[in-house]
C-alpha cells in the first residue's frame, strides 16, 4: 500500500527554501491542480516562515512511500 505526499517549496522574503507537506493526495493530482494551490497559498497569506511571508512557487513534487504491514504471530 502506498502513500503519496505532495511537497511544495516556495522562497520566501529572505529568499530562503520553505516546503509544505501534505499526505495522502489522490492519485490523479494534476500539476494545473498544484500549481493553483500554491498560488493560493501565496495570494492568501496564510502561512508564515521565520524568513518572512512565501513570496514565489519553487518546486513540487510527490513522494510515495511503500508500507508492508506484516503479520504478528
Amino acid at each position: 500500500m502506498g502513500d503519496k505526499t505532495l511537497i511544495m517549496t516556495f522562497l520566501n522574503e529572505a529568499g530562503n527554501k520553505v516546503n509544505v507537506s501534505v499526505s495522502g493526495v489522490k492519485d490523479d493530482l494534476t500539476q494545473a491542480e498544484v500549481s493553483l494551490c500554491m498560488d493560493t497559498l501565496i495570494s492568501k497569506n496564510v502561512l508564515h516562515s521565520t524568513g518572512g511571508d512565501l513570496k514565489t512557487k519553487n518546486t513540487a513534487q510527490i513522494t510515495t512511500r511503500t508500507v508492508d504491514i506484516l503479520a504478528v504471530i
